[in-house]
């Protein structure tokens, strides 16, 4: 069974609230310029931040991308679409 459904996220996301401040601040920026985008794109600009402008280890598994790419949707239905995603198995 994958670590990866949407119970194991859940957990992951509230012991990560930051996660989703960055993704969803990206998420903006992007939506500012494109009709759709990556999340997996967004991932990296968080690892870029992170890691690069203020020097911390910043650690997070491509595999979360498009459950924070459905969050951000279903928070925001206006951009429904704006991240594509393939149907989840549970």
């Amino acid at each position: 069974m994958s670590k990866f459904n949407t119970e194991s996220f859940k957990l992951y996301d509230n012991e990560h609230p930051e996660i989703y401040e960055g993704f969803r601040k990206f998420a903006l920026k992007a939506l500012a310029v494109r009709n759709n985008y990556s999340a997996r794109a967004i991932f990296h600009a968080l690892r870029w931040e992170t890691m690069i402008d203020s020097g911390e280890e910043f650690k997070i598994n491509d595999g979360w991308s498009p459950f924070y790419a459905r969050k951000f949707m279903k928070e925001s239905p206006r951009h429904e679409g704006f991240f594509r995603t393939r149907s989840q198995r549970r």
